[in-house]
C-alpha cells in the first residue's frame, strides 16, 4: 500500500457560497457547500490524479511541509487531504 498526503488550502467565496480547496503541489482543485464536501471531493481528485499518474509514468511531485503551507496561507484554513493506493495503484 502507499499512502500519499498533501496540503490543502481552503478558500471560501461569499458570493457563490461554496469551498474552494486547492492542491497546489499537484495543480488539483476542487470544490463544496461545506468544508467536509470540499475535503471529500478533493481526495476523490486526488486519487484518480494519482492512478493517472501511475498509469502514464507521470512524476509525482512532493507535497509541501503542513508547516510551511500554514506559513503561506495565515488567513486560511490548511487541510491535509489523504489518498491510499493498493499494489495495483488503484485508490482503496
Amino acid at each position: 500500500m502507499k499512502k500519499f498526503v498533501y496540503p490543502a488550502v481552503l478558500f471560501y467565496d461569499k458570493t457563490e457560497k461554496q469551498y474552494t480547496i486547492a492542491m497546489f503541489d499537484i495543480e488539483v482543485f476542487a470544490e463544496g457547500k461545506t468544508v467536509e464536501e470540499a475535503v471529500n471531493t478533493a481526495q476523490a481528485y486526488l486519487n484518480k490524479y494519482l492512478e493517472t499518474a501511475f498509469s502514464y509514468e507521470i512524476e509525482i511531485p512532493e507535497a509541501t511541509d503542513f508547516e510551511q503551507m500554514i506559513d503561506m496561507y495565515p488567513k486560511n484554513m490548511v487541510v491535509l487531504v489523504e489518498s491510499k493506493l493498493n499494489d495495483k495503484n488503484r485508490a482503496i
